[in-house]
């Protein structure tokens, strides 16, 4: 029920890990730790559904033309029922749950973030729902949550000390797309990497214990002579 019920999402030890709660009373909040069991030390976001605060009421007219908010810019001001993240770094207290402006389900975030509303009540879409909230919780969690190629978590592994955690929980721990020959074909035509199945058949007047060269050199040495 929106600004009754929240989800709350708690944060591990430097936002390595999470836990989600699911439909918390909004109002206890301050008294989560006490009710769950739950830590919330490491900071916490609280996801809760709203209205725009001048959508209704006394004399409002719900349907007037620019009711409508499309703009990611503009998110703060949807009318229509969207999502609301509020960040905290620890749970507020019940003085501040008891002080929080008017018309305000929780009290004053570190950040907070609206996701722009959608009629269809989908916020799936990659620029307008997804981009935002991703650089918000970024920002949160002073981390880079894209995803990255293969190359790339290597490169990040021998230049910093710091790896995206979508290196860290897959690359790291080989973790990723399961090979195939059409995977294999791909990568070669896109110069990603040689053709080591060609390299290992070996010529019909080939005989055991001849060194064999290879009929073409590798891609490697022919970018070193295109650099020189």
């Amino acid at each position: 029920m929106f600004s009754v019920l929240a989800d709350v999402i708690l944060l591990k030890e430097k936002a390595t890990g999470f836990e989600y709660l699911e439909e918390f009373p909004i109002r206890m909040l301050a008294e989560l730790e006490t009710l769950t069991g739950r830590e919330a030390q490491h900071g916490l976001f609280v996801v809760t559904m709203e209205y725009g605060k001048n959508f209704s009421g006394p004399d409002k007219d719900v349907f007037y033309y620019d009711r409508a908010v499309g703009d990611v810019q503009d998110a703060w001001q949807s009318n229509f029922l969207h999502p609301v993240i509020y960040y905290y770094h620890c749970l507020p207290t019940e003085k501040e749950m008891a002080s929080r402006s008017p018309g305000w389900p929780l009290p004053r975030p570190v950040a907070i973030h609206h996701i722009v509303e959608d009629f269809l009540t989908d916020w799936t879409a990659p620029i307008a729902h997804i981009l935002p909230l991703r650089r918000f919780l970024e920002n949160c969690l002073n981390s880079d949550l894209r995803s990255f190629y293969a190359e790339s978590c290597f490169l990040f592994a021998l230049t910093r000390q710091k790896l995206p955690p979508f290196c860290q929980h897959g690359y790291m721990n080989m973790q990723g797309l399961l090979g195939n020959e059409r995977l294999r074909r791909h990568a070669v035509e896109s110069g990603l990497m040689e053709d080591f199945a060609a390299m290992d058949e070996q010529p019909a007047d080939w005989k055991p214990g001849e060194p064999r060269a290879p009929d073409h050199p590798p891609q490697h040495a022919a970018s070193i002579r295109e650099e020189l």
